[in-house]
């Protein structure tokens, strides 16, 4: 029996929900089941991820015979990321496919992920804006079967700029803020092959389908300025659309992602998303120009999600070569703003900038100002816009600032980061 108080399946991707569902209310009612010949689609009970029940979607290569389920996408809402777990016990048979996730444009598909009969292999297939289709192997092995996958993907259609994710048991394969795409809004997503007479025995659980307002590209948005000194290395309101300014780094189901929900200003910002599952991590990160004395780095932030007690949402994060030396960040357990610096024998000291929390779901102004310089390295820190932090004279080992990072570079570090108006300017 299924078992209907089981918790709904969540993750940290952005957006609305549009649909969760773990298949244990015994009905597929919350979808669009379409079946035919001797295609079925049923809850059962001989297979699940959590509770006691999933659905299996049952096709023949006999005339007619298909089993799918699809989720309108409400208006509005045609950005899209799709996530559940898939287990494939019948493979359809050689050169045909086994579809996972399907991406539509009214009746056009425009973007799939699925698994290859003839070598396994999990594969891309996105239509192109000439009406082609590119296809894109994901991985080197066969995608087993007879056991769950967890597969998640992300569809953004705009163009030229078009984006596209997709991960397999939490490790991110594809990336792209310029796939060759659509222009226009995912209205529907489906699971299960689109032909008739496409055999394949495939059971699903726990999905999710969020869906949030396509990112309007405009790079000739006005782009943010400061009075410091210094050359511009970076300047980002993340207009175009896009992370291609930065070194993105995501690891699990961690998430870097432009949205248009929550800005500072200007129609787009940036998000960072990680959750407690192992190795979720998500950053930004851009290398400052050699020979470079200082580093001043400006930034909105407005942090909507933290995690356990005892750790720390980051703001900023300054290496030389692969080590951190400074940073500052909110520490979970009272909200209060910290910095962190790297000392000469190798330990981290702390001092606590402010006496009361940094509150959350609401924008703040941070700004940092780090001349590497050994026991005479100088750190200034702003915050909205009030200087709570100012010393010529701390000592680290450092003498060069070589990136600077948005977000975690470790993990588990659980929070959703909303990052708009970033200045990186360096001091020759």
């Amino acid at each position: 029996m299924c078992k209907p108080l089981t918790a709904r399946p969540t993750n940290t991707f952005p957006g609305t929900t549009v649909v969760a569902d773990n298949f244990e209310s015994g009905n597929p009612s919350k979808w669009t089941v379409n079946t035919g010949g001797n295609g079925t689609a049923a809850i059962v009970s001989n297979a699940f991820v959590t509770g006691a029940c999933s659905t299996h979607l049952h096709a023949t290569t006999a005339l007619g015979s298909i089993a799918t389920l699809t989720k309108t996408i409400p208006a509005g809402l045609g950005q899209v990321y799709a996530d559940g777990f898939f287990d494939v016990q019948t493979t359809a048979v050689v050169a045909a496919v086994n579809a996972y996730l399907q991406f539509y444009m009214g009746t056009t598909r425009i973007a799939s992920v699925y698994r290859n009969t003839t070598d396994g292999r999990l594969r891309l297939e996105a239509l192109t804006s000439t009406g082609t289709w590119a296809r894109t192997k994901l991985t080197s092995t066969a995608v087993t079967t007879g056991r769950w996958h967890h597969i998640q993907m992300h569809v953004l259609p705009n163009g030229t700029t078009s984006a596209l994710e997709i991960w397999l048991d939490g490790v991110r394969l594809y990336h792209t803020n310029n796939n060759d795409g659509r222009t226009g809004a995912v209205t529907s997503v489906s699971t299960g092959n689109e032909f008739t007479s496409q055999q394949g025995d495939l059971y699903l659980d726990n999905l999710i389908i969020k869906g949030q307002a396509q990112v309007t590209s405009n790079c000739n948005t006005a782009v943010p300025t400061n009075t410091f000194p210094g050359q511009v290395v970076v300047v980002d309101g993340f207009e175009c659309g896009n992370l291609a300014k930065w070194t993105v780094h995501t690891m699990g189901d961690g998430a870097a992602t432009v949205q248009g929900a929550t800005v500072h200003s200007g129609p787009d910002a940036a998000r960072l998303a990680t959750s407690p599952n192992s190795k979720s991590m998500a950053n930004l990160s851009h290398a400052i120009p050699a020979g470079s004395t200082g580093v001043y780095i400006d930034g909105w932030f407005d942090i909507t999600a933290i995690g356990p007690v005892g750790n720390d949402v980051p703001y900023f994060r300054f290496f030389t070569g692969a080590t951190r030396f400074a940073d500052i960040y909110r520490y979970n357990s009272t909200g209060a703003l910290w910095l962190r610096v790297l000392n000469p024998a190798g330990t981290n000291s702390y001092a606590r900038l402010t006496k009361t929390a940094v509150t959350v779901s609401a924008w703040h102004h941070v700004q940092m100002h780090v001349a590497a310089n050994g026991a005479a390295t100088t750190l200034q820190i702003w915050l909205d816009g009030v200087q709570v932090y100012n010393s010529s004279a701390v000592s680290t080992s450092p003498t060069s600032t070589t990136s600077v990072m948005l977000g975690s570079e470790h993990y588990p570090q659980p929070a959703s980061i909303n990052i708009d108006d970033v200045i990186v300017k360096s001091v020759p």
